[in-house]
């Protein structure tokens, strides 16, 4: 009985602990420090560049990732700039860009990454209690291929009937069934 119990209780501490809202890495984008609700470095990983083992270190519910990514747009182009440690903290050390990209320095060209960078702005409309599906009064999408801007469109949320929480939930457990495939699993 004292097994079931105990499996039990793991089985919900884990749920809760993957429902939850994420830090967010952060972009410089026309002058401002914005956070973005897209993670472009989990997009490197893969066989030939493997996540690195002990670097990314899991210290809270709030950043699965263990990191928080700083980003640049300078003339269309996306850059890494730097990366701390996702402890969560105001003060998190900093991981040297050397860790992942060997012969490179900072800024690093994110050429590896196609995608769509999500910027919320102004106010939260409805929140979410997991990744980052909240939903804010207007949000920019950044289209990028092999790093550059292809697109931008700003969506106004304000005008428009929501999801309900329990599809933003259902969308972001989706979102994390990819990103755990993706990074037991790494794509070929």
């Amino acid at each position: 009985m004292k097994k079931i119990v105990t499996t039990l209780f793991l089985i919900m501490l884990t749920g809760n602990v993957l429902a939850t809202a994420q830090y967010p890495d952060i972009l410089v984008y026309q002058g401002k420090n914005q956070p973005i609700f897209t993670n472009p470095l989990e997009s490197y990983f893969d066989k030939q560049h493997p996540r690195p083992k002990n670097v990314f270190k899991f210290s809270c519910t709030a950043n699965w990732r263990g990191y928080v990514a700083t980003w640049k747009i300078e003339e269309n182009d996306l850059y890494l700039v730097k990366l701390v440690e996702g402890s969560c903290g105001e003060d998190a050390p900093e991981i040297p860009i050397t860790t992942i990209f060997p012969e490179q320095q900072a800024p690093i060209k994110a050429n590896w990454f196609s995608g769509t960078l999500r910027i919320p702005l102004g106010k939260r409309l409805q929140y979410v209690h997991m990744g980052y599906g909240s939903i804010y009064e207007k949000e920019l999408f950044l289209t990028i291929e092999n790093g550059k801007i292809v697109n931008e469109e700003l969506v106004d949320n304000s005008t428009k009937e929501l999801p309900t929480r329990h599809e933003r939930t259902l969308e972001e457990l989706r979102k994390l069934k990819e990103w755990e495939d993706t990074t037991v699993s790494p794509k070929q």
